[in-house]
């Protein structure tokens, strides 16, 4: 008898003139306690495979998940933000935890950075939060769309700030670095929760399993680049440095080419997206972007648009993979 986990061959057997039938192996049946009258579920994924399960014990698998999280007296707030973060990450749909009451504090600000975190439960050295968003909402494209909004609207307050010399401009882009990692945990828990129950992957906007790496590549690049506008925003608030026009300019080509490089998969854009780097260092005197941190931090924003690029060929790379996969499946 074959053990789970075993692959079975079977042939597909024609009853009639528009019935297939395939037969399940005797052991696996055993195992499951299927018998005559057992109904089981059979779900189609994205990538064309059928998965088939018991009826009854896919109404006994848990459509959430629970973990608990202790902290002792030595670990502070930082522990707290890190763990919780991990837990909503690894898609856990209610996160209960044991801390000191002076750790404790901390969650209103870690909820502040989490989409659809509520604290349901709070009392003396522990606290329960859960999360309250409708993941199936929320595909892939529409985290990334919100990235990419929050990073034009980064770029145009530093506009105002080379213009209009306004500080809270400054501090604004500060302020929305957080929105930007909100963004950043929720695509990665969009991509847990992908692995854990494949049959969402179309309902979130992906046709295959293989897609969630190069968009989360896509998705860690947007949120590098919001740090980059971050730390040119702080630098200029704690020296109240410029930010010269043309810079903010540059910045925002480059995002705009970027965006249009993974979006529209543009030739032209990926050429000029590489043109402006290369020029942009051409230009510029290795001690001057040593010396001056808004030039550096502008030539660390323009090499991360060119890693959009990467990510793009290696969404297409799996892309065309899946194709040629679909191309070879017997009809």
């Amino acid at each position: 008898m074959m053990e789970s986990g075993a692959t079975y061959v079977r042939s597909i057997q024609r009853v009639g003139y528009s019935t297939f039938t395939v037969s399940l192996p005797k052991g696996w049946a055993q195992r499951q306690g299927v018998k005559k009258g057992s109904k089981v579920v059979i779900r189609e994924l994205p990538d064309g495979s059928l998965v088939l399960s018991v009826a009854e014990r896919e109404q006994e698998l848990p459509r959430k998940l629970s973990a608990d999280l202790e902290l002792s007296g030595d670990e502070g707030e930082v522990e707290l933000e890190r763990g919780v973060i991990a837990l909503y990450q690894a898609g856990f749909d209610t996160i209960s935890v044991q801390a000191p009451p002076s750790s404790l504090e901390a969650l209103k600000k870690i909820r502040n950075r989490l989409s659809g975190v509520e604290v349901v439960e709070e009392g003396e050295g522990s606290a329960v939060l859960e999360v309250v968003l409708n993941n199936l909402e929320l595909g892939f494209n529409r985290i990334l769309d919100r990235m990419v909004a929050l990073l034009q609207s980064s770029i145009e307050d530093l506009r105002k700030y080379s213009t209009e010399n306004s500080v809270r401009a400054l501090q604004k882009v500060v302020e929305r670095d957080d929105e930007v990692d909100k963004f950043y945990f929720l695509l990665v828990r969009q991509a847990s929760l992908c692995f854990r129950r494949p049959e969402i992957f179309s309902e979130l906007g992906l046709s295959s399993q293989g897609e969630v790496l190069p968009l989360l590549y896509y998705g860690k690049t947007l949120e590098r680049l919001g740090d980059t506008l971050t730390q040119m925003a702080m630098y200029a608030l704690d020296r109240k440095a410029p930010i010269p026009g043309d810079i903010v300019a540059l910045l925002q080509k480059a995002l705009e080419k970027a965006v249009l490089s993974f979006n529209s998969r543009s030739t032209a854009a990926m050429k000029e997206l590489t043109r402006m780097q290369y020029e942009f260092y051409a230009s510029q005197r290795p001690g001057d972007l040593l010396s001056n941190p808004v030039l550096y931090l502008a030539g660390n924003f323009l090499s991360l648009c060119v890693d959009v690029i990467e990510a793009r060929i290696e969404y297409d790379a799996v892309r065309a993979g899946r194709q040629r996969q679909l191309l070879k499946a017997p009809r």
